[in-house]
């Protein structure tokens, strides 16, 4: 058998010169490698990073309001803001930070980064290197 590589997983997904965030994951975790690993791939490829799992980007034209999903009416416990703000150093939270706290409180990943947005936190730097 052919051992799978990144860039053969990035290939075979169905839609061509894009890649969801969660496939992104995926494969990451597929092939035991760092999720920055597949993003850089996926850059070095020019396929665009798609459908962020905290909301920030790849839901519609860059530059159109639906591109991102933050930005909505907040409706979070008001400890799950606090442990946003507690992790955050300097403005700004890692995406894996994001992630964990969402998922140790069991709230949605897109609901953690519409939190951190609605407290003005950056949410930086992101796993898969996007931004």
């Amino acid at each position: 058998m052919e051992k799978k590589t990144i860039e053969g997983m990035i290939r075979s997904y169905p839609l061509k010169n894009t890649l969801p965030c969660a496939v992104a994951h995926y494969i990451a975790a597929l092939l035991g490698v760092l999720p920055k690993e597949v993003g850089d791939k996926a850059t070095e490829l020019k396929v665009r990073l798609d459908m962020c799992q905290l909301g920030l980007f790849g839901y519609g034209r860059k530059g159109v309001s639906c591109y991102k999903t933050v930005g909505r009416p907040v409706e979070v416990p008001a400890d799950f803001l606090e442990k946003i703000k507690t992790a955050a150093v300097d403005g700004r939270i890692a995406c894996k930070d994001l992630w964990d706290i969402a998922d140790g409180t069991n709230i949605p990943r897109p609901e953690a980064g519409n939190a951190a947005d609605s407290l003005g936190i950056k949410i930086k730097p992101c796993q898969l290197g996007a931004f």
